[in-house]
């Protein structure tokens, strides 16, 4: 005779059980703490971003502007730095992304986030690299990538019903239990972002393509016949920051199903070989959609 089912306060309820026989849970492999508590010696910096594991370990470019820019820059730097896939829930202050400096470093358990990294790649570089504070100048066209890029950015990948398969690719779990609810979420969150930069009621998509049109020529404008927006012979973390957007907007990397962001770059011919040029200058091989 078959001993009766145990009950207890550890014991999940019948429906829950007869659940996890059809969805079992998935077990991750366990992750090494971001820091404090490191597993083994690091011999380089680690550069925690969305990506995936391939491209992470070829060292390809993030499909996310946010972890994009510092990754261009410590290339800039001619640092070389391991890449971690990641998530924002896996990071120390909330977001994409932080690094851990190596083993050797004087504080290699102190995840290092935006100028910080900066600093970083200044402090370690083999080259001279233009300051990392912006000029008065910059400062005002960086406006521009928050308040009219970025809203764009948000809208094309996130609200646009035509990119949903490309944002559950890139951001969302493979089970279509979670997908959904997540899916609803994100597209809250970036709503209520784009409305609240827009400072406007309710969505207006043409323009916010408008306006990241208009703002992609102001920095056409501001580049002028410059190589490189810091000025001089090699580019800085501006630089960088520009071509985490145009990198991704353009060139087919993103596989848009809707062009209207690529064409927001269109009759900016300079920042399109500013890009090419400086993605030539840190990665130096052919380009691959994501």
């Amino acid at each position: 005779m078959s001993a009766p089912p145990q009950s207890g306060l550890f014991t999940a309820p019948q429906p829950i059980r007869t659940l996890f026989k059809l969805f079992p849970l998935r077990v991750h492999d366990a992750e090494a703490l971001p820091a404090r508590a490191p597993d083994r010696v690091r011999e380089r910096a680690r550069l925690h971003v969305f990506s995936t594991e391939e491209d992470a370990r070829l060292g390809r470019p993030s499909y996310n502007p946010g972890c994009l820019k510092w990754q261009t820059f410590l290339r800039i730097a001619n640092l070389q730095v391991d890449l971690v896939p990641s998530t924002n829930h896996a990071s120390p202050s909330g977001s994409l992304p932080y690094l851990l400096p190596s083993s050797s470093d004087s504080r290699p358990d102190i995840p290092l986030t935006g100028f910080h990294i900066a600093n970083y790649a200044q402090k370690h570089s083999t080259q001279p690299l233009p300051p990392t504070e912006s000029t008065p100048r910059q400062e005002a066209f960086l406006s521009l990538l928050g308040q009219n890029i970025r809203p764009a950015w948000l809208h094309c990948l996130y609200i646009n019903p035509r990119h949903t398969a490309l944002l559950s690719k890139l951001y969302l779990p493979p089970s279509p239990l979670l997908q959904y609810p997540l899916l609803q979420t994100l597209r809250a969150a970036a709503t209520t972002e784009i409305l609240k930069t827009t400072r406007r009621e309710i969505m207006l998509p043409e323009l916010i393509y408008q306006d990241a049109r208009e703002a992609f020529k102001a920095l056409s404008v501001f580049l002028g016949e410059e190589a490189w927006f810091s000025g001089g012979e090699t580019p800085g973390v501006f630089d960088a920051e520009v071509f985490a957007y145009t990198y991704l907007i353009s060139g087919g990397v993103m596989g848009w199903e809707d062009d209207a962001l690529e064409r927001c770059l269109e009759g900016s011919a300079n920042l399109v070989e500013h890009r090419r040029r400086l993605y030539e200058r840190c990665w130096g091989w052919g380009e691959r959609s994501i």
